[in-house]
């Protein structure tokens, strides 16, 4: 039951989901990383609230929302919270594992997506190339594999500590003590995350990446070029193979771009959003 039409909780199967809105015009929904959960997206909820009607939610399990995930479906969650607030069609902007969910519902229900914006993130089911797959093993000098020796060994601050060095490194300092704040609190549920194979609950009946890519979903890429260069290198695919897209490579950014690279990223986003709007055809030519 919602508190008032601004925010509060949308019931779902086994759980319940905290939602916050903002603004009027047309309607943006924000997903969250793994590691954080809608306070993601302070600064881009007050400022794209200007232009447009702004939702952010918290993924089941983070922040204020609760629910089992076993058997739950992420793009059937952001269904329920856009019908919740009778939103018929959005943009979907997803960071990370948020990116997942965004490619998911966009997959499954086209007709309700003016706009896609992947951030650090790519369909669950996009495999890597064996030049991506190499690339993987040589940046990742065992940060990956000391981590989880670390929540498994129950050392949170030090495990806080490599989660930032790693997806955050070009973070500020009050920066940096913001996100450590946001990530501490959803810390419990960032461990279950680090210890699956696969993403949690109810797969898609469909192939994500192929059904985007044979789609006319607008998407718009962005990485941040201190992230992970294979990651880096798999959005710059995926896009590539998609009709109407852009890939974009924030210079100042990492995993967490609209936070360390806020003023670019939101030039790009917005810019975006005001061209699908529009009409504009989209990817933009390059001059």
């Amino acid at each position: 039951m919602s508190t008032n039409e601004n925010q509060g909780f949308v019931t779902v199967p086994a759980g319940q989901l905290y939602f916050e809105r903002a603004g009027h015009g047309p309607a943006l929904v924000l997903i969250h990383s793994a590691f954080l959960d809608r306070r993601e997206w302070d600064s881009q909820f007050s400022t794209y609230a200007a232009h447009h009607t702004v939702v952010r939610y918290d993924v089941r399990g983070h922040g204020r929302s609760t629910g089992d995930r076993t058997h739950s479906s992420d793009a059937e969650d952001l269904a329920a919270v856009l019908d919740h607030l009778n939103l018929p069609n959005c943009a979907v902007l997803g960071n990370s594992d948020g990116a997942r969910i965004a490619c998911e519902f966009a997959a499954g229900l086209p007709d309700r997506v003016t706009g896609l914006i992947l951030v650090g993130g790519a369909p669950h089911d996009l495999d890597p190339t064996k030049e991506e797959q190499n690339r993987f093993l040589d940046t990742l000098p065992g940060r990956e594999t000391r981590l989880l020796e670390l929540t498994r060994g129950g050392q949170k601050e030090a495990a806080l500590d490599l989660i930032l060095q790693i997806w955050a490194p070009q973070v500020t300092g009050a920066q940096r003590n913001w996100l450590r704040g946001i990530a501490s609190e959803n810390y419990d549920r960032f461990v279950v995350f680090l210890g699956l194979s696969q993403p949690e609950g109810r797969r898609p009946e469909i192939p994500v990446a192929s059904t985007l890519r044979s789609s006319d979903v607008r998407l718009l890429s962005i990485a941040g070029a201190h992230d992970n260069p294979a990651l880096n290198m798999m959005m710059g695919r995926f896009a590539q193979s998609v009709r109407h897209s852009h890939h974009v490579e924030l210079p100042d950014g990492d995993h967490t771009p609209s936070v360390s690279a806020a003023a670019e990223f939101d030039r790009v986003v917005l810019d975006f959003l005001a061209r699908i709007q529009a009409g504009t055809p989209w990817p933009p030519k390059v001059v």
